[in-house]
């Protein structure tokens, strides 16, 4: 793994985050696009909040900063952040498995990857229906609530400029907070924490059920996912039923968001926007469910089926 590389992408996608979401503010966008999106408060989102879904699609940190500035205003709370967080979940899902998943893996593996995206989608549906059903509970009365009006974007060069200059700064504090946070996590990869805790788990996942073959995939993608889905061919013309091909994945997929995905790319998204207390909990929301919605759904499908 390289890390310079894997840091100077991350840092710089963030930085590129923050200049757009500065941007959006800056020139009104975001303003704009609250008013446009206000009907999603039927859904169960806060009013102010109903631009969240459509900024994700585009910048996840552009969503974040928005939102982080109207909780440090007061203007919403923590479970409203939530609840809009986790609802936003399934429509980039949706995006991210017709952009990116399914062109790489469909062609691999062939239906086994439409029942492997469909496992995940109806994680992230349950997620939407039971967070839309609380907020509609929670924001009843207020979903017809109207946006107050602004006017229409100021895409002028002076606003252009100062969301630029804008997005850089907050994109340096980022750098500053950020950083020696990664070089933590680079130092127990470089000593062989991640090794040892992967060589530690073998044992575990053959007394539940997965063969050698399985647990290198799940070790490998602990490490590497695209490494790990060569394998997948390997294990459908070993003849291994289809439901461990699956399970095997989601633990795969579970492995390698617990030793890698929630610091390289839900951390920096939360860092330096919210306080520790809100940042633990977007963690928890966003890699510990998934986690272990992805090691219940593997074990399940391997032991039992």
């Amino acid at each position: 793994m390289n890390f310079l590389e894997l840091y100077l992408v991350i840092v710089g996608a963030v930085v590129f985050g923050y200049i757009t979401a500065a941007l959006f503010v800056e020139t009104g966008i975001v303003n704009w696009l609250g008013a446009k999106t206000l009907p999603l408060a039927k859904f169960g989102i806060h009013p102010l909040l109903t631009q969240v879904p459509a900024l994700y699609l585009v910048s996840p940190r552009a969503a974040h900063i928005l939102a982080s500035r109207l909780l440090k205003e007061g203007k919403i709370k923590p479970l409203d952040l939530y609840i809009t967080v986790l609802a936003s979940n399934f429509p980039m899902r949706l995006m991210f498995l017709y952009r990116y998943y399914l062109p790489v893996l469909l062609p691999l593996i062939g239906l086994i990857a439409i029942y492997y995206a469909l496992l995940r989608l109806v994680f992230d549906l349950l997620l939407l229906l039971a967070v839309s059903l609380l907020g509609r509970l929670r924001y009843k009365g207020s979903q017809g609530s109207s946006f107050p009006e602004y006017p229409s974007p100021n895409l002028s060069l002076k606003t252009f400029k100062e969301g630029i200059l804008k997005g850089i700064k907050e994109g340096a504090l980022f750098v500053l907070k950020f950083t020696p946070l990664f070089a933590g996590v680079v130092l127990l990869i470089k000593i062989g924490a991640m090794k040892w805790l992967t060589v530690k788990l073998k044992p575990l996942f053959g007394k539940l059920g997965f063969n050698s073959l399985e647990i290198t995939y799940i070790t490998t993608a602990a490490i590497s996912p695209p490494v790990a889905y060569g394998l997948i061919k390997v294990m459908i013309k070993e003849g291994i039923p289809t439901a461990h091909i699956l399970g095997t994945m989601a633990v795969g997929n579970a492995m390698f968001s617990l030793l890698r995905s929630w610091w390289s790319y839900l951390l920096p998204y939360y860092l330096g926007l919210y306080p520790l207390r809100i940042t633990a909990s977007l963690l928890l929301l966003q890699a510990g469910l998934p986690i272990l919605y992805n090691f219940i759904v593997g074990i399940t499908l391997v032991k039992w089926f």
